[in-house]
């Protein structure tokens, strides 16, 4: 029974996603460092900041999914894992510990490099999480845009390591002219960018797939509200978007990141456009999108490694 129950936890935590989250964080690590290896920092630092930022995003996970069980028993009924593997109690208590571990981690970090800053962020993350799965997820495109633009910040997150402690000298906050004009942070930002509009396109067409189970909540998403076909435009416009921005820093990109790096980020925005075109046909536009744009995330996230 306890195997069972700790499998049914580990599932409620989407360890997929958690996995994401650490391989963005430490591919800022790996990309920075291979760039200039003046400024690596104390691997134990950023190992407790990964760990506190999954800690945070599975809490996350795992009160959504809480607040969300109604919906989900209509949306998803075989993936239900509250209330069938796991009870209500139990869910909440491993939430709360989750919680307090990641901000134990961030307040020895704000600790240790003498600044409010990780103490601050993951407070306010752990609370926007929560707001969101008890109320912001139910206004329009709020919600959305709340996920999408904490996915963003995972990657200048783990950047913003850079800018603290006195053995950073030239890129620390006193002196920080080279590490914000130097094109490794500006890459960290254009990262950024794009999995914040990817992850956008993502909450929107999931918003699509729970139609009936949002309903019975109050929830009012995008396609309850304008439709599946208004929200393929506003889908389509958004990956529109992606491939402008990528077109506009294409010089940029080839000239300054290496081969391999270009061309695993041209395939990543190549995966956009096949997006575009399946969303002429109604039935492979609901079955391919999500894995689609999860593989056009990873590869574009795995640009950091090489």
């Amino acid at each position: 029974m306890a195997g069972n129950a700790l499998i049914s936890i580990i599932r409620l935590s989407r360890p997929i996603n958690l996995l994401i989250v650490s391989a963005t964080m430490l591919g800022v690590y790996v990309y920075v460092n291979a760039l200039n290896p003046k400024i690596a920092i104390d691997s134990m630092y950023l190992s407790l900041l990964v760990i506190s930022t999954v800690l945070i995003t599975a809490g996350g996970n795992i009160i959504n999914d809480y607040y969300d069980l109604k919906a989900d028993e209509i949306n998803k009924p075989s993936k239900v894992i509250i209330s069938k593997n796991i009870s209500k109690e139990l869910s909440l208590r491993i939430y709360i510990l989750l919680n307090l571990l990641a901000l134990s981690l961030g307040f020895y970090l704000s600790f240790i490099f003498e600044t409010f800053w990780f103490a601050g962020i993951h407070t306010l993350c752990t609370l926007l999480l929560w707001l969101y799965s008890i109320y912001l997820k139910k206004i329009l495109l709020l919600g959305n845009l709340l996920i999408a633009g904490l996915t963003g910040f995972i990657p200048l997150y783990a950047a913003s390591l850079y800018s603290f402690g006195p053995m950073l000298n030239s890129y620390s906050r006193e002196n920080p002219k080279e590490w914000h004009d130097s094109f490794y942070f500006e890459f960290v930002i254009i990262l950024a960018v794009f999995a914040l509009l990817q992850n956008l396109v993502r909450e929107i067409w999931k918003d699509v797939t729970d139609i009936e189970g949002d309903q019975t909540m109050g929830v009012v998403s995008i396609p309850i509200k304008f439709g599946i076909r208004k929200t393929q435009t506003v889908m389509g416009f958004i990956l529109l978007l992606e491939i402008a921005i990528f077109f506009f820093y294409l010089d940029r990109l080839e000239f300054h990141l290496s081969l391999e790096s270009f061309i695993l980020f041209s395939i990543a925005s190549s995966i956009n456009i096949l997006i575009l075109i399946l969303m002429y046909r109604k039935e492979n536009f609901i079955k391919y999108c999500d894995s689609l744009l999860k593989l056009s995330m990873a590869i574009g996230l795995s640009t950091l490694y090489f």
